[in-house]
């Protein structure tokens, strides 16, 4: 059976630098398709490494996809304003 190929790092780091933009954007206008750019980084990197990344690094990537997810939802709780919700975000 054939070594799956290792996937290269700037690959790696490719989400986690789609995770931070998403989690510094503060325009709300631009916050959906910075998390979903993310999300969908990560999910090609899971496709691409998920059974031959380390433990730590699968742990990362599912803490960021529930970050992500928290983010989206406190986004778009109503009643919220922006403030508020940077807020929130630095209190967890």
């Amino acid at each position: 059976m054939d070594k799956p190929a290792s996937v290269p790092p700037a690959v790696t780091q490719d989400w986690r630098l789609l995770v931070e933009a998403a989690i510094l954007e503060t325009n709300p206008d631009d916050l959906s398709r910075r998390i979903q750019d993310a999300q969908d980084a990560i999910m090609d990197h899971i496709e691409d490494s998920f059974q031959t990344a380390t433990q730590s690094e699968r742990q990362s990537m599912i803490n960021a996809m529930n970050s992500l997810r928290e983010l989206r939802r406190l986004f778009q709780t109503p009643g919220l304003k922006m403030g508020a919700r940077l807020g929130e975000l630095s209190d967890a």
